[in-house]
């Protein structure tokens, strides 16, 4: 297996001198994109990436990832245009359903694989400096054109999914898909199988989708301190998705029906100890990485295909911890031993 390329996607927790100062660290490091999440009542996505981009020159920057329900397309793509001005050339554009905030905004997530269709190709029609009129199943535009030129002639759109139709589409459309949270291969071969049968659908080579494994991961030497922080951390994510568990069931996770009556509860969208507890440890690791640096090595080894072009982390901190410090160990001792431990095992 070839050297995948590294990226990173950071969360909209930090304050912008902290932020900035992680995306010098990341471009110092070789990561070769961050992506930025774009999460409702937190620091501004595209703010954030510009606080970035003024402090850096070759890294590749994106929203990790915006949605077409809380951002219209054509706003969109007058920001990742802006983006791509300001970097000179190095913007990235990531979609997804959205989820987090959209509830408390009154705004309904229908129609995905529509919304994420039309989206997309508005946004590339409004790059390409058209005139855009559109009546759509869920977006809609009346004659508008961009003012602002983007300097790349296409800027990539990777779409991160959990879901089957949204991961066929994506074969469709898209330039690339994060796949998040699965360390199981047969998990992501799932996926695969379904990316595959967009691009065969719609004619288009193998090699015009990168296929990246998005993981989250706390990297420490205390092996039960990060254990935690990733415990709590699936606990919270899958709560906030009930009850779109589907993926689960095609991935082969079952979780314990104390979790379940948990998730079915009125309080499922609040921080709920209790349901990180029941957890079990093999969920937790077939998702995210946790642990010191040789645990998460062997750990990503197990999750690591050859149809995997490059690899994107979302670093989690443990108690007393720096996220650079987890950001550093991933690219340079993480991600070496791993492949080494993989072509160790492919060559048996």
């Amino acid at each position: 297996m070839s050297r995948p390329a590294v990226s990173v996607i950071l969360n909209a927790e930090y304050p912008i001198s902290k932020l900035v100062e992680l995306g010098r660290l990341c471009e110092e490091l070789g990561y070769g994109c961050l992506w930025y999440t774009d999460l409702r009542f937190a620091t501004e996505c595209f703010i954030g990436l510009a606080a970035i981009a003024g402090q850096t020159s070759r890294i590749r920057l994106g929203p990790g990832v915006v949605d077409p329900y809380s951002r219209h397309p054509s706003m969109i793509a007058s920001s990742i245009a802006t983006l791509d001005e300001l970097t000179g050339g190095r913007a990235m554009l990531g979609l997804g359903i959205g989820g987090q905030g959209l509830p408390e905004l009154g705004i309904e997530r229908k129609l995905p694989v529509a919304a994420m269709r039309e989206a997309v190709e508005m946004i590339r029609s409004l790059l390409k400096g058209e005139r855009v009129t559109v009546q759509g199943k869920v977006v809609s535009l009346a004659g508008a054109k961009l003012s602002v030129r983007p300097v790349q002639e296409r800027i990539p759109i990777y779409f991160a999914t959990h879901g089957a139709q949204i991961a066929k589409l994506a074969g469709q459309i898209a330039d690339g898909v994060l796949i998040a949270n699965t360390l199981n291969p047969t998990a992501f071969d799932f996926y695969v199988k379904q990316i595959g049968e967009g691009v065969t659908k719609a004619d288009r080579p193998p090699s015009a989708v990168d296929i990246g494994l998005r993981v989250e991961a706390c990297i420490s030497d205390d092996d039960d301190e990060a254990f935690a922080v990733m415990r709590a951390r699936v606990a919270s994510r899958v709560l906030s998705q009930y009850p779109h568990w589907e993926y689960l069931d095609a991935i082969g996770i079952t979780l314990p029906e104390a979790f379940v009556e948990i998730a079915k509860g009125p309080d499922r969208g609040k921080s709920n100890p209790g349901a990180a507890t029941l957890m079990p440890r093999e969920v937790v690791e077939s998702m995210v990485l946790a642990g010191n640096v040789e645990r998460c090595a062997q750990q990503l080894a197990k999750g690591l295909v050859p149809e995997i072009t490059h690899l994107t982390i979302r670093p989690h901190a443990a108690p007393g911890q720096d996220v650079a410090s987890v950001l550093t160990a991933f690219i340079r001792d993480v991600v070496p031993r791993a492949l080494r431990v993989q072509e160790r095992g492919a060559s048996r």
